[in-house]
């Protein structure tokens, strides 16, 4: 569809705004570029790298170690270490330093000792397989150039876990180079049919306006997005993907090279710093149950409708993926998430995904029966999980970071129909291991841990909530408090059980019975209002959160014995580490 919304202030940013042959693009350094790499064309020469990453994940320092010769025919080692940002595969006009020491015979050793800048170097990762480096040694220095070009990694084929395997050569014929963007760019725009498409990961690809895969029910398609693939808005706050029902998505990253939907702004060279609303987001939508059928139409699109029958559906998979500075607020209650799910089945499969200073929800499910595991919300700007129109699925391991920033609101936002309270099926999703921590600013006056509303019903196991200004738990409108049923003989549609609680004001009710909320929190096993010890958001040794036993009988669940989100204190139990970004917004 004719995207008529506004543009979002970096699309008037783009016209010159990066110089001739900015290095942007998608191959990202990690671990997998570490070790030795050789020049096949000149014998005996060769690099040792070792890129070190920044915290935030924002850029990192390349290692660098080889050799030249001197005037007298020595070898001489030179070490160099640039910073290279995230999305950069170069670097221009870094010190190259002479070391003393080390050896050149027997084992090889590298000196210690730095005495001087002696040159500048570049260099370029083109892929797994393939670097160029570029030594210019001052005339001073009486030192030999080095041009290493290409390098090759001395085992043949980079390390096993790295992503990039192949060069940028063109762009592909079913997308539009776009040199503004950087030199390997490429944009797609309008809706895919009948065909097979895959997003490779040596091209930095430009959303233009929504992106379709498939007619509704009709003219199936697939999209494949490959691991460590990036992928930026055009500037239109409506750049979105959006899968229609009967067509599929495999958007399948890894730890090392997860997908990332993004931001231009966060594009070396780009000059206009990233901000939520930047891009739209990643839509799927399905044949699974939602109690608006038949007769769902989402709300930020009108062409675009979901639900059906089928509640083992699938749209495929996305896992490893990250959503950064997203979501649009068209007019109230027409938004896009940074991941939206639309009648989703739980076919679907769900897995690490990240949303990073969303603009609304971070995930919202309409409906549906789409399952999700390690789900991490940093810095969102409206509710962290938010469901409706009979949302049915499972979630387990969350991480709700909401760290004071602007525009938060509930970690979760959870009802059943907006129209009908006791619509069927009624919303019973189960969640279990949770850590949800507010922003707790004196504006965050509207904010819940839990908003429980519109005749929700819901299972939550072993839920760490804190710091949420208003309240940990609210449970609202008379609907859902009857659902519930009365404290001494609650039905189980809406439960709560082993979920530790610590807020200034832990309960608060709205359109139920005065102290109900506080009442069936205290009625049911496990719940307790008190400190969790966090450390960041890991557990101290001593902390109330262990030796919580959950015990599913539903195999798709993982059986813990804690609270919240992570097993322990040490650093091994965190799984966010090495997959998400900027964890703690840095």
């Amino acid at each position: 569809m004719t995207s008529t919304f506004r543009k979002c202030a970096i699309a008037t940013a783009l016209i010159g705004v990066f110089g001739a042959g900015s290095a942007s693009a998608a191959v990202r350094l990690s671990d997998s570029f570490d070790g030795n790499w050789f020049n096949p064309d000149a014998n005996g020469r060769g690099v040792s790298f070792d890129y070190i990453p920044d915290v935030t994940g924002k850029s990192g320092t390349l290692f660098g170690a080889t050799f030249t010769y001197d005037a007298a025919g020595q070898p001489t080692w030179l070490v160099f270490q640039p910073v290279i940002t995230e999305f950069g595969y170069s670097a221009e006009n870094f010190n190259v330093l002479k070391v003393t020491g080390g050896t050149f015979s027997g084992p090889i050793t590298a000196g210690s000792t730095v005495n001087s800048v002696v040159g500048t170097g570049s260099v370029t990762v083109n892929s797994c397989t393939s670097m160029s480096l570029s030594l210019d040694m001052t005339p001073e220095s009486g030192l030999a150039d080095v041009v290493d070009e290409p390098l090759k990694p001395v085992n043949g084929s980079g390390q096993g876990d790295c992503a990039y395997q192949r060069e940028f050569t063109a762009c592909p014929s079913f997308a539009t180079a776009v040199p503004a963007f950087g030199d390997r760019a490429c944009a797609i725009s309008g809706n895919f049919e009948n065909q097979n498409i895959t997003l490779s990961n040596e091209i930095t690809w430009v959303i233009e306006g929504k992106v379709g895969i498939g007619g509704d029910n009709t003219n199936p398609a697939t999209l494949t997005i490959e691991p460590g693939t990036l992928l930026v808005s055009s500037g239109d706050t409506f750049d979105h993907i959006a899968v229609s029902r009967g067509s599929k998505i495999f958007a399948e990253g890894t730890a090392k090279a997860p997908i990332v939907l993004t931001s231009p702004g966060e594009l070396p060279g780009f000059g206009v710093a990233p901000e939520p609303r930047d891009v739209g987001g990643l839509v799927l939508a399905g044949n699974a149950p939602s109690n608006c059928n038949p007769n769902c139409v989402a709300e930020w699109d009108p062409t675009l409708p979901y639900g059906g029958e089928v509640a083992n559906d699938s749209s495929g998979i996305v896992k490893y993926m990250q959503v950064r500075f997203a979501g649009f607020i068209f007019a109230p209650n027409r938004e896009l998430n940074s991941f939206t799910m639309a009648g989703v089945g739980s076919g679907t499969v769900l897995d690490h995904l990240q949303s990073f200073q969303g603009a609304d929800d971070a995930i919202e499910f309409f409906g549906g029966t789409a399952n999700l595991r390690y789900f991490v919300d940093t810095c969102g700007g409206d509710d962290s999980i938010d469901w409706d129109e009979g949302y049915s699925g499972k979630i387990q391991f969350a991480l709700l970071n909401q760290l004071g920033c602007a525009g938060e609101d509930h970690g979760f936002e959870l009802a059943n129909s907006p129209t009908n309270f006791d619509a069927s099926p009624r919303a019973n999703g189960v969640v279990a291991n949770v850590t949800a921590i507010g922003g707790g600013s004196a504006s965050a006056s509207s904010r819940d841990g839990f908003n429980l509303k519109e005749g929700t019903g819901g299972q939550f196991w072993n839920i760490v909530a804190v710091n949420f200004k208003r309240s940990c738990v609210s449970v609202q409108d008379a609907a859902t408090e009857a659902a519930s049923g009365p404290v001494g003989s609650l039905t189980g549609v809406l439960r709560m059980s082993n979920t530790v609680i610590d807020c200034a004001n832990n309960f608060r009710d709205s359109g139920v019975s005065a102290g109900y909320t506080q009442a069936w929190f205290e009625a049911q096993s496990g719940n307790v209002a008190a400190n969790p010890q966090l450390t960041g958001f890991l557990p101290a040794a001593g902390s109330p959160v262990f030796g919580k036993a959950f015990a599913p009988g539903d195999d798709w669940f993982v059986p813990t014995n804690y609270a919240g989100a992570f097993a322990g204190p040490n650093a091994s139990d965190d799984w966010t580490a090495g997959w998400t970004h900027n964890i703690n917004n840095q």
